[in-house]
Parts: structure tokens; C-alpha cells; sequence
């Protein structure tokens, strides 16, 4: 009986052992499997060798536009996306490329031409695009403004950045709704406006056409210049009733006026200051006529 207990004993524990070696091994072949499974597939850089974190290329300017625009989900008129207040701007990148510097207009400046300027084939491209969508760079601002132009890039480009002026006596319809706040209706205006006159000699004469206030003459006032030497003079003495008639400074009753001095008058009393002194016409109009009268 006795020698029975210790046999299923010694089974016991012999039993015991066996799985105790088992669950070893099983738990070293685990251990081994893991290793083998997460071993990875390339040698680490030496970067990563050294204890540092792989780096990663940053968003270029592009790249960092459209992802900030559509967070934002602000759209621009062009269909771009605008970059939201407040936005981190991609430093500019050190290329290595060699660039110039000279002066450059950025509504009509060739691709080429930005990229020898300093600007990436992607930059580049980027700018071509708005300016099809229609975008136009009013003023240096404009420019600053476009997400692909870092701080760094324009601070070296601003310099050369020259925009010219929209000169009045000379621009047709289309360049004339270009103006920020000018639209076809205006633009008709204005147009009407020069013809009637024979020419701006002062772009402070827009304020003389109906609905020009100031408001509306803040946003392209300093865009606009006028050529004096366009201006078509107008031969108060000599001119018929209908061209008198029209112009702004004269007016029908004006030209009325106008007509019945010189027919009570010889040619040597056709001054102005003799229109002054006779009261033909108010002081503040023969003020405004000298500046087409002299330029005969």
C-alpha cells in the first residue's frame, strides 16, 4: 500500500517536470517568434543609430496652403484657398540654386523669370495659376500675400517689385474693371467722363463723376496716374455749341453764355479774365477750364 503512494508520487512529480520544461520552451519559443516578427526589414540610418528621430521634409509652401485653406474652409474669388488669420507662414528653403535680382512685375513677369529670380518651378507654377484664375497683384501687399511667397522671399524681393500705375487716359474698358470697386457700370462712366473733358488732369477728378466718393476711390486711387500730355485741348473760342455743350466745366447754360460774349465781342476781350470779370461763367469753373485752355 505504501510502496503504491510513492510510485503515483514519483509519477507526480515526474509528470510535474515534464511540463515545467514544456512551459520553459514555449515560453522562449515565443520570445524568439516576437524578435524574428518586429525585426525590421531595413539597418537603421545613422541618424537612427545615433539615437535620433528620423527628420521629415516640411510641407512645401503649396502643400502647407491647401491643407491650412481647407481646415479653414475660406475660399478665395479664384477658387484657391485663402490662408487662415494668423497662419504660420513655411520658412523660405535654402536650394543652394543661384538667383538674380531685378526689377519685376508680377502680373505679367514670365515663369522662367520667377525662377531666376529665385522661386521653385512649384512656386512659380502656383503664381501662373492665379494670375489665370484672374487674380491680379494690385499693389506689393497683393504679393506678400500669396502662400507660396515665404516672409524671407519677399523681404529680398520687395525692392524690385514695380507695379505700374493704370494710367487714365489711356485705359480701355477692361483695364479699367481691374480697379478694386470698378465694375463695367463705372468703368462706362468714367470712360464718358474723359471723353467729355478731353482728358484727366488729375486723377482727383474721378471724385467730380456721380457715385465715385471716397470710399469707393480708397480702394484704386493709388493705382491710377494720368499723362497730361494726352489730354486733347479745347479751343474755348473757336469750339462749336454741342462740344461746348458736353464738357463738364461748361454745361449747356454755360455754353449758351459762352457764345453770346463772343458774338458782343471782338477776339481781343477773349481772355478768361475778362469771362471773370464779365461773369460769364462761375470763377470756380474758369479755374478748372485754365488747365485745358493753356495746353493749346
Amino acid at each position: 500500500m505504501r510502496r503504491e503512494r510513492q510510485e503515483r508520487l514519483s509519477k507526480g512529480a515526474a509528470s510535474g517536470l515534464v511540463a515545467l520544461v514544456f512551459l520553459v520552451l514555449g515560453f522562449q519559443l515565443a520570445l524568439f517568434f516576437i524578435k524574428v516578427v518586429e525585426r525590421p526589414s531595413a539597418a537603421p540610418s545613422a541618424s537612427e543609430a545615433a539615437g535620433e528621430s528620423p527628420s521629415r521634409e516640411p510641407f512645401s509652401a503649396h502643400e502647407e496652403n491647401a491643407q491650412s485653406g481647407e481646415a479653414s474652409g475660406e475660399k478665395t474669388k479664384t477658387g484657391g484657398y485663402a490662408r487662415p488669420t494668423g497662419a504660420r507662414r513655411t520658412p523660405e528653403r535654402r536650394s543652394g540654386r543661384n538667383y538674380e535680382s531685378f526689377a519685376f512685375d508680377p502680373n505679367t513677369v514670365s515663369e522662367a523669370d520667377l525662377q531666376r529670380l529665385g522661386l521653385s518651378e512649384r512656386q512659380a507654377a502656383a503664381i501662373e495659376n492665379y494670375r489665370a484664375k484672374g487674380g491680379r497683384f494690385r499693389g506689393k501687399a497683393d504679393f506678400q500675400k500669396m502662400y507660396v511667397v515665404s516672409d524671407t522671399l519677399f523681404a529680398r524681393l520687395e525692392p524690385y517689385i514695380a507695379i505700374p500705375k493704370l494710367e487714365l487716359n489711356a485705359a480701355d474698358s477692361a483695364a479699367l474693371v481691374s480697379l478694386r470697386g470698378i465694375g463695367p457700370w463705372y468703368a462706362r462712366k468714367i470712360l464718358s467722363y474723359r471723353d467729355r473733358l478731353g482728358g484727366f488732369v488729375d486723377v482727383a477728378q474721378l471724385r467730380e463723376i456721380d457715385g465715385l466718393d471716397d470710399e469707393r476711390l480708397s480702394g484704386f486711387l493709388d493705382e491710377v496716374c494720368v499723362d497730361t500730355a494726352k489730354v486733347r485741348p479745347l479751343d474755348l473760342w473757336h469750339a462749336p455749341d454741342s462740344l461746348l455743350s458736353a464738357h463738364p466745366y461748361l454745361g449747356p447754360k454755360g455754353a449758351r453764355s459762352l457764345l453770346r460774349y463772343r458774338s458782343l465781342y471782338d477776339s481781343t476781350r477773349w481772355t478768361l479774365t475778362d469771362l471773370a470779370r464779365e461773369h460769364v461763367l462761375p470763377v470756380e469753373n474758369i479755374e478748372k477750364l485754365k488747365k485745358y485752355i493753356e495746353s493749346q
